[in-house]
C-alpha cells in the first residue's frame, strides 16, 4: 500500500471535506482506505491505495487540490482586496465568481503543475511559496478592479465573460450538472454561508455558455440565470412538472 497525504490549515477544513466528498466514489473503486483527522492546527487526508493504484490517485487528489486553489484560495484573496461598492452583498458574490470563473481551468492547470509529484501535499505551503507568480497575476486584476460598480456595470463585464463559451450544464433539483451528468460542486469551496444565489454560482464557476433547467429555481437565481445567460437557456420537462 501507498499512503497519500494532503494537509490545509484547519480553518480551511471545507477544503479538504471537498477534497474527500468529490473523489469518494473514485477511491472507493481505487480500494482505498481514507481518514480525516486535525492534528497540529491543520486538517489531514490520508490516502491508503495500493501501489498499483498510486500514480492515478495521486494525480486525482492533486487535480482536485487545484481546484481548492483556483477557487477557495482566488476567492479569499479576492474578497479582502476588491471592495466592489454599489453592488449588493449577492451582487458581489457573482463579480467575484465570475472573475475566478475567467480564468479558473488556466490557474488550474498551474496549481495543478505545482502541486504533482507529492506524497505529501501541504496545500497553503506550497501555494505560499511555490505559486508567487500566481498570486502576483491575481494582485493584476485587483488593481484594474474600479472601487464602485453598478449592476449595469456588472451584467455587461458576466455577459462579456460568457460570450464565446460553448459547453452545456443542467439544472435539476437544485444541483447542477455537467454534459456528462456529473454533478458539480465547486461552489461548495466558496462562501458556503451565502445560500442565495448558490445555483447561478455553480453555472458560472461550471465555465459554460448555454444552461438548461429541469426544475423550477429559487427567485434569486432564476433572476440572475436570465439575466446573464438570456436566449441561452433552455427550460425542460421538468421545469413545468
Amino acid at each position: 500500500m501507498v499512503q497519500l497525504t494532503l494537509t490545509d490549515k484547519d480553518f480551511h477544513e471545507g477544503n479538504i471535506d471537498y477534497i474527500r466528498f468529490a473523489l469518494s466514489e473514485f477511491l472507493s473503486q481505487a480500494e482505498c482506505r481514507t481518514e480525516v483527522k486535525r492534528a497540529g492546527g491543520r486538517s489531514v487526508f490520508t490516502v491508503e491505495c495500493p501501489a498499483y493504484y498510486a500514480d492515478i490517485v495521486r494525480r486525482e487528489i492533486c487535480d482536485k487540490a487545484a481546484d481548492v486553489v483556483a477557487v477557495n484560495y482566488k476567492y479569499d484573496y479576492f474578497k479582502k482586496l476588491i471592495s466592489a461598492f454599489g453592488l449588493s452583498g449577492i451582487e458581489k458574490e457573482l463579480l467575484l465568481t465570475s472573475l475566478i470563473a475567467a480564468d479558473l481551468e488556466e490557474d488550474k492547470r498551474y496549481a495543478f503543475g505545482r502541486l504533482s509529484g507529492f506524497e505529501y501535499v501541504a496545500v497553503d505551503g506550497i501555494f505560499q511559496f511555490r505559486m508567487r507568480p500566481l498570486k502576483s497575476k491575481w494582485q493584476g486584476i485587483v488593481n484594474c478592479m474600479p472601487e464602485y460598480f453598478q449592476g449595469s456595470q456588472l451584467k455587461d463585464f458576466i455577459t462579456y465573460l460568457l460570450e464565446d463559451k460553448k459547453r452545456k450544464v443542467f439544472v435539476e433539483g437544485e444541483k447542477v450538472y455537467d454534459a456528462d451528468y456529473r454533478r458539480l460542486s465547486r461552489g461548495e469551496l466558496m462562501d458556503k454561508g451565502m445560500e442565495e444565489g448558490r445555483i447561478v454560482r455553480e453555472v458560472l464557476l461550471s465555465g459554460c455558455g448555454e444552461v438548461e433547467v429541469n426544475s423550477p429555481l429559487p427567485a434569486t437565481d432564476e433572476k440572475y440565470l436570465k439575466e446573464y445567460f438570456g436566449d441561452k437557456i433552455t427550460l425542460g420537462k421538468g421545469y413545468f412538472s
